[in-house]
């Protein structure tokens, strides 16, 4: 009786050992060896004037190819990661500020996977309908946008510096990725901002000044990860410009981690997405 006694006490000091070694500093719980948290995917859309620049293939087929390949990483997350009725990742494809158009507005609604709020039995049928619904929205928004020509810009600036991004972008206990497509001209016409050489926006005109930089309202980022992609200066004399004074704004908000990159072919563009999601 003794010896079992003696078992049993060992046993539950180990189990409470356990648990104290599963914390961090902080007495939040860490994730065992070989885990990872549910994927957090949010994917900005800038739908400014850049849709109609000169560019083979052209901006609404490299953007479109951009989020099936995210959707393809979401897909195989949700599969692979404790199977797809445990899964609790979630994508979204969205824009800031919300479109004038009822029906881009009614089209973007179609636009947000949450696994965590998806019924079991739904949870294969989602997956397997998601790539199809996505491109065909995402083309209808595209065409509506290209053929309606109200360029006021996508405000970047403000979805950061109003904190617009921790509400929609930043969930607890997720690893939480945005990626945003843009073609590096943060601008829009009803936030501009200047004060002295710092701007709420990035225009050519800007980066003429060797003193510009964007204007820093926050910091604390360091649960967000970003990837900006398709960047295309006007001129390769901006491009060093341009992307360094994207990358310091990041890196002031203290942004978790984050890459700024050129336009590219989407087989190549592709490998820049592996390499920041799949590290």
């Amino acid at each position: 009786m003794k010896q079992k006694t003696f078992l049993a006490k060992i046993l539950l000091l180990s189990i409470i050992s356990l648990t104290f070694m599963g914390c961090n500093g902080t007495g939040t719980v860490t994730p065992p060896p070989g885990s990872t948290l549910p994927l957090n995917i949010s994917v900005y859309l800038d739908l400014s004037d850049r849709l109609t620049r000169e560019l083979t293939p052209n901006q609404m087929e490299r953007d479109t190819a951009i989020i099936n390949h995210l959707i393809d990483i979401f897909i195989e997350d949700c599969a692979t990661n404790g199977k797809i009725v445990n899964s609790k990742s979630h994508f979204q494809v969205f824009f800031y500020p919300s479109p004038s158009s009822s029906n881009i507005a009614q089209l973007a609604k179609g636009l947000n996977v949450d696994m965590a709020k998806t019924d079991i039995k739904q949870k294969k049928r989602e997956l397997m309908d998601m790539k199809s619904r996505f491109q065909t929205n995402i083309y209808q928004i595209y065409s509506d946008a290209i053929s309606e020509k109200k360029w006021i810009g996508s405000d970047i600036w403000g979805f950061f510096s109003n904190k617009e991004v921790d509400k929609l972008c930043v969930r607890k206990g997720y690893r939480n990725i945005l990626v945003i497509l843009t073609d590096g001209y943060l601008f829009h016409s009803g936030n501009k901002v200047k004060e002295g050489d710092a701007y709420s926006y990035i225009l050519p005109q800007t980066l003429q000044n060797p003193n510009a930089s964007l204007i820093v309202r926050r910091d604390g980022l360091t649960d967000l990860e970003v990837l900006m992609i398709e960047v295309n200066p006007y001129t390769p004399r901006e491009r060093d410009v341009l992307i360094s004074t994207i990358e310091k704004w990041l890196n002031e908000m203290e942004v978790r981690k984050f890459v700024v990159s050129e336009t590219a072919l989407p087989v190549t563009t592709e490998i820049y997405i592996d390499n920041f999601i799949k590290e």
